[in-house]
């Protein structure tokens, strides 16, 4: 079984993505902040991470830097879920090998659930 990690400080969106992904019979887990999010992809070892940026006590492009310079720790794909889209915000994600940025308010959950399920299962198209 798939592991997805969703950090978010949104919990509304970790729990309607949360339902959704577990419906499809993946394994999720959520965090709320930075420190936490980089704690459990460290330990839960997933295959990919729904990533905010803007969070409490370590915003997502710190968690997912730190989380690159751990060579010890396998390395998941990782989509930015963001409301926020400055080409700031996207040169970092790319030059951290993000797979994909995704604005949340432009994008419905389904949209959201058909790129992870392409990401993980590419020959179930």
């Amino acid at each position: 079984m798939k592991k997805i990690l969703i950090i978010d400080d949104d919990t509304t969106f970790q729990k309607t993505m949360r339902a959704k992904l577990e419906s499809l019979n993946y394994e999720v887990s959520s965090a709320t902040d930075g420190e936490e999010g980089l704690n459990k992809a460290t330990t839960e070892k997933p295959d990919l991470l729904l990533l905010d940026i803007r969070m409490p006590k370590m915003d997502g492009m710190t968690m997912l830097k730190k989380l690159r310079d751990n060579k010890d720790t396998p390395q998941p794909v990782v989509f930015i879920t963001s409301n926020m889209s400055t080409d700031d915000n996207i040169s970092d994600g790319v030059l951290l090998g993000v797979k994909g940025y995704i604005i949340k308010s432009n994008e419905t959950l389904d949209t959201i659930v058909r790129e992870v399920e392409s990401t993980l299962n590419p020959t179930n198209k």
